[in-house]
């Protein structure tokens, strides 16, 4: 990785185009190495993307969000799967970001056509233990995640 990577709009721009490209319909751009013990990126987000419920519990994680451009709404849940928690976060709102312990269940939903945040977890990151999913709701690419997206928009 280099010694200083700009966080300007060149490189924002081409992280959206990637997004934009992608079937999930989102991405990341990764500012670390993945085995550093601070994990920190861009992470594009577009209209209808499905984050599944999740949380970050083995190896213990925090997280942070912030805001740089468009609005997502933020949800927690409780350890049943209830919802117990909704933020609006906003590039020009009064909420910009949020800071969430290790262990929280959480998910997150598009409200413009494009989000840009910026986070940061420890690391390092392994794919086979960075996330737990909640078995109450539906795994990316099934056909009912799109109704829960649009459950989720609702509610903002």
């Amino acid at each position: 990785m280099p010694e200083i990577q700009l966080i300007d709009e060149s490189l924002i721009l081409s992280v959206i185009e990637k997004a934009k490209q992608s079937p999930r319909k989102r991405t990341n751009h990764n500012f670390h190495q993945l085995d550093e013990v601070y994990q920190r990126f861009l992470n594009v987000v577009t209209k209808g993307t499905y984050v599944q419920v999740h949380r970050h519990k083995s190896e213990p994680k925090p997280e942070t969000f912030l805001l740089l451009q468009g609005s997502i709404g933020f949800l927690t849940f409780s350890d049943n799967g209830d919802l117990e928690n909704k933020f609006l976060l906003s590039s020009e709102g009064k909420n910009r970001g949020i800071d969430l312990a290790p262990g929280v269940w959480h998910a997150l939903v598009c409200l413009t056509d494009i989000a840009v945040c910026f986070e940061g977890k420890s690391g390092p990151y392994n794919p086979n233990s960075d996330k737990e999913f909640h078995p109450r709701y539906p795994q990316e690419g099934e056909e009912k995640a799109k109704d829960v997206v649009l459950e989720w928009e609702k509610l903002f």
